[in-house]
């Protein structure tokens, strides 16, 4: 097993401008593989963190990967940091600089003196040719097979990189590597999961439980453990499936096995359930549209919503959000779809309705069903919540299971 350090460069991290998404990538795509990430480190772009930061973990990983500070500026430092690290003479690699220079020329952009720094490379460093951007990469390597990788920081950048150079050099590596079972939850509590699973599994064996978004819990159990088909009986809807999945991918694959097609009416979450459904690759097959309808005007002139129902309901009402779903449903020509209206806040809620409070409806051919939920947090965590139960919804009506905590109504 090979060890892994991933270290993100940038004060924009550090500032909190720019999420570490690379970290979490490199984390993904190593999961269940021979090279087993053992820490994440971020460091700011002054001179001498990243060198100080490799002194220190260089002995803590047989690779490390950092992604990062190989751009044009001078605050792109990753090449002299290395080299200073590992006390190694920066050098110019001329036929790098005339790729670079052609490059940009076939773009239309004529190089400036300081994309010259993109062509220095430590010593004896084997470039990795970057075919999406200006800035190569490189790894440098000793003879008891320890690396250290630099990609670039642009996004689609490093994922390129990432898979042409680091995943088959992974891909090579010799090992029996064997994962256990992964459990995926939502709306569910922790702490009741936890209690539940500590029953099952030997007391000296180690399990995982991981919050991954809003409701949403996965749990990593030890190889040669298997409670998937006692789960299914205890947690019913609230089980998603196996194989660490995201509610949307599970739904999604549901609904192509099952050749059910769905559309969304949203209003409080803005789209974010629409979001999620096109991210899961597949999803044209049973997601042909959907509609956010914001305003009251809207809810009328997109989904015929009679106007007269918000008057006396208001647009946060059982009547509202059931008519929301059956309209969309019949313009859409679908089997199924999920409306949802409710008060996210900071401000608008009543005695009545306060903050927190969500209708969610779901309609099919031959039903509609709603339910109310009270929900708490700020703006963002109620809207997340909401597309999570939205989400939670289809899924259990495309299995065929009861909507967990909701009664349907007749048609």
């Amino acid at each position: 097993m090979i060890t892994v350090g991933v270290i993100s460069v940038g004060d924009e991290i550090l500032e909190g401008r720019v999420l570490d998404a690379h970290s979490q990538t490199i984390s993904e795509k190593l999961l269940g593989t021979a090279a087993q990430v053992k820490w994440h480190l971020s460091v700011g772009d002054a001179p001498g963190e990243l060198s100080a930061a490799l002194q220190d973990k260089s002995s803590q990983a047989d690779w490390i990967i950092i992604s990062g500070g190989l751009g044009p500026t001078e605050d792109d430092r990753t090449r002299q940091e290395v080299s200073n690290a590992f006390g190694l003479n920066l050098l110019e690699i001329p036929h790098v600089w005339d790729g670079i220079k052609n490059r940009m020329r076939a773009h239309g952009v004529e190089p400036a003196e300081n994309n010259r720094r993109q062509a220095f490379f430590p010593e004896g460093a084997r470039i990795l040719e970057n075919s999406r951007g200006s800035a190569p990469g490189f790894v440098i390597e000793d003879s008891s097979e320890r690396k250290v990788f630099a990609l670039p920081g642009v996004p689609h950048e490093f994922k390129g990189m990432l898979a042409d150079f680091v995943l088959p050099e992974v891909a090579a590596l010799k090992g029996d590597v064997k994962s256990g079972e992964i459990l995926d939850f939502v709306a569910v509590p922790e702490s009741k999961l936890d209690e539940w699973i500590a029953k099952r599994v030997p007391a000296d064996v180690l399990y995982h439980i991981c919050v991954r978004n809003w409701g949403q819990i996965e749990v990593r159990l030890p190889v040669g453990v298997s409670l998937t088909q006692e789960v299914k009986e205890e947690f019913k809807g609230h089980f998603l499936g196996t194989g660490g999945l995201s509610i949307e991918e599970h739904l999604i694959q549901s609904a192509i096995r099952s050749k059910m097609s769905l559309t969304t009416a949203e209003s409080c979450t803005g789209g974010m359930i629409s979001s999620r459904l096109v991210n899961v690759p597949g999803s044209s097959r049973v997601f042909p549209c959907g509609w956010v309808c914001y305003s009251n005007p809207s809810k009328t002139r997109e989904l015929d919503v009679d106007p007269r129902l918000m008057d006396l309901h208001g647009a946060v009402s059982q009547e509202v959000v059931e008519q929301m779903a059956q309209n969309a449903r019949i313009k859409a020509g679908t089997d199924l779809a999920v409306s949802v209206s409710g008060v996210a806040g900071p401000d608008g809620g009543t005695s009545q309705k306060p903050v927190g409070t969500v209708w969610v409806a779901l309609s099919t051919r031959n039903s509609i069903a709603s339910h109310c939920y009270q929900l708490n947090g700020d703006r963002t965590r109620i809207r997340g919540l909401t597309t999570n139960l939205a989400l939670l919804a289809l899924h259990s009506m495309v299995r065929k299971q009861e909507i967990p905590g909701w009664l349907p109504n007749p048609s």
